[in-house]
């Protein structure tokens, strides 16, 4: 078994992130009693690694080769299987079988073909951000602290997301070439940099910046639950606007719950916004009011000349 977070692959380190169960989905009860699963970062590709935990656990070939396809499909990127030692014969069978694996630091079968396939699935030239990607940037733009660099794992321990989500949102911000990547030193540990004025950072990042309004349900009565101030009276808070009557409230789409309230895509006294990502930030004291910047996005394309130059005050007067 693995004692260390970090191997080495063909001379270079890697950190190893083990993957709980919570996080994979799918993945049966034989294989978790069986496999040990990771992720890693490796010539700038996330991939899945899995390890027996019984040294004497042998299979073929063929039942390695079904057992990684599996996982792929539930973990959506290539798995890789750690093997302590192999004879030329089987380490044959295994590349005939299409199995990635790496035999400590004397052999890998890593092909070109991962990152070439990966490749084309991936968008070099987005138009957007994705919605975690989104989330992670606005986190940086409104945090207080001087830190520009972060770690996967940094994000990880801060945000309602998981390593892998996490590792494509970076791509994708690098992609949008709104932060750097860094691998530093051997730990194999990918460092992403944001650097340069936030307010620079934020009007560059414009035109990658979405709404983050999935849907808008209506409802006569104020819900219960996970839902923050949004709409007029959440810039209300933030402005010199006055509040209205009825509430407009906003919650993640991973916490929505139909049951227990009567929903509608027409017509009610208060409007439910259903968002691509959560409407808080961890750091935030009131939580009960959704961010500046994501107010904003929300919002800028009201045709209320009074919502619009309050938005605009909004964010002249950001301490950035």
């Amino acid at each position: 078994m693995i004692m260390s977070n970090l191997i080495s692959i063909l001379g270079i380190q890697t950190e190893l992130i083990p993957i709980q169960r919570d996080k994979l989905r799918g993945i049966n009860a034989d294989m978790f009693l069986r496999f040990s699963f990771y992720v890693m970062e490796f010539n700038n590709q996330s991939l899945c690694v899995i390890q027996a935990k019984n040294k004497q656990d042998s299979l073929t070939p063929l039942k390695y080769k079904q057992i990684t396809k599996q996982a792929e499909i539930l973990v959506g990127m290539p798995v890789v299987v750690i093997l302590d030692s192999l004879t030329y014969y089987e380490r044959e069978r295994l590349i005939n079988q299409g199995v990635y694996f790496i035999i400590s630091d004397k052999y890998a079968f890593l092909p070109s073909l991962i990152v070439n396939v990966q490749a084309k699935k991936k968008d070099k030239n987005p138009t957007k951000l994705t919605p975690v990607a989104q989330y992670v940037l606005l986190y940086y733009l409104l945090s207080e602290e001087s830190k520009e660099e972060y770690t996967i794992k940094d994000l990880e321990q801060i945000m309602p997301y998981n390593y892998v989500a996490l590792a494509r949102a970076v791509a994708n911000i690098k992609d949008c070439k709104l932060c750097s990547t860094e691998i530093k030193d051997n730990t194999g540990i990918k460092y992403m940099r944001f650097g340069g004025y936030k307010r620079d950072l934020w009007v560059k990042a414009q035109s990658y910046l979405s709404t983050p309004v999935k849907k808008v349900l209506y409802c006569d009565a104020i819900p219960e639950g996970n839902f923050c101030i949004s709409g007029v009276n959440a810039l209300s808070q933030y402005s010199h606007l006055n509040s209205e009557q009825y509430e407009t409230r906003a919650i993640w789409d991973k916490l929505f719950n139909l049951p227990g309230v009567q929903y509608n895509e027409v017509e009610g006294l208060n409007k439910i916004e259903i968002w691509k990502y959560p409407t808080t930030m961890p750091f935030l004291s009131n939580h009960n009011v959704v961010d500046k910047l994501s107010l904003y996005l929300s919002m800028k394309d009201e045709s209320d000349a009074r919502i619009e130059k309050e938005l605009e005050i909004m964010i002249e007067e950001m301490k950035w």
